[in-house]
């Protein structure tokens, strides 16, 4: 089956690979296709739409066609009994274009209601065509809204925001049930999000202050999550154990700092390729490029976001 994905203006290369991380291990992608901010999926499998954080809109598609062609194509797709209507993105004429195709439905005995639509026919007006299908999911921003940073009880500078931690647990491509860390977890931007999603998230920091506040943070949004006081130079697990990590490391800055820096990484490092299964996936941050104490994995992803004048996240993610 095809699926249409209107992806997130935020960063595209994380949106278009937080789709295919899921897709891939919930089910099957038969083959995929890229148009701008549109990822078309040919996929078969289980519905994972619910996690994604960089995707806005996913429809079913019922047909690919030219402008010029869409009223013949809703004067032959199927009508329902429920209540309906047509929503057009992407073009400037976007609001008689949705009354010219209602119209036809509605001549075709469709029930309308623009108000409170149960089934909402969806047209994406892209540069070289057009997508039609069905809408089966919208996301929901005001959940990233309650779970910012300064919403949190406990609270440090430049945490993860809700938004871009989701999308990077989905790019480890953990499932529920399934054994989630953050080996220096902070105020538990990506355990809160594991943990939402289901999976076994397990935070470690340094600090014992950390973790009691991170532990404050899971109790706030009811979160069954374990954080544990240690290092992630050394971590608690047994080799193969864990199926999937996303980090936020330390922002140092300092020359002072060069050689506890140079430890950390490749300490952890050698810690991430020890305690990973077989294939699975790190998505890492960081304010400096670390590709070389990653060698030993496959660098999948290496992205950028700009935090404020003097900061620029670096993303990555490593697959062991």
């Amino acid at each position: 089956m095809k699926y249409l994905f209107y992806l997130s203006a935020d960063n595209i290369e994380i949106a278009r690979k937080e789709v295919l991380a899921l897709a891939e291990r919930y089910g099957w992608i038969e083959e995929y296709e890229f148009d701008g901010r549109f990822l078309l999926l040919d996929y078969a499998g289980g519905r994972f739409f619910d996690r994604l954080a960089y995707t806005n809109e996913v429809v079913r598609i019922y047909d690919i066609c030219s402008l010029s062609d869409l009223e013949q194509i809703f004067s032959e797709i199927p009508v329902y009994e429920k209540f309906c209507c047509v929503r057009v993105s992407g073009t400037d004429g976007k609001s008689s274009l949705e009354k010219e195709l209602g119209a036809v439905l509605w001549k075709r005995g469709a029930k309308i209601s623009v108000s409170n639509p149960e089934i909402v026919y969806k047209v994406y007006v892209s540069e070289s065509r057009c997508y039609v299908g069905l809408l089966e999911f919208v996301r929901d921003t005001k959940q990233f809204y309650l779970r910012r940073p300064d919403k949190r009880p406990f609270l440090m500078p430049s945490a993860i925001k809700p938004k871009l931690a989701r999308a990077l647990v989905n790019l480890t491509g953990v499932l529920e049930g399934e054994v989630f860390l953050d080996p220096m977890c902070g105020t538990g931007s990506f355990i809160i999000e594991a943990g939402i999603m289901g999976t076994r998230a397990i935070g470690i920091d340094f600090v014992e202050k950390i973790v009691r506040g991170c532990r404050t943070n899971l109790q706030h949004y009811s979160i069954s999550g374990e954080v544990i006081l240690g290092d992630a130079r050394m971590l608690p697990f047994k080799d193969e154990s864990v199926d999937g990590i996303a980090t936020d490391y330390p922002y140092l800055r300092s020359t002072r700092t060069a050689g506890s820096l140079e430890n950390l990484y490749s300490k952890t490092a050698e810690e991430f390729q020890r305690v990973l299964k077989k294939g699975c996936r790190a998505a890492v941050v960081t304010n400096i490029e670390i590709e070389n104490y990653f060698s030993d994995f496959k660098m999948e992803l290496r992205s950028e976001e700009k935090v404020h004048g003097s900061l620029t996240r670096r993303i990555y993610l490593f697959r062991r």
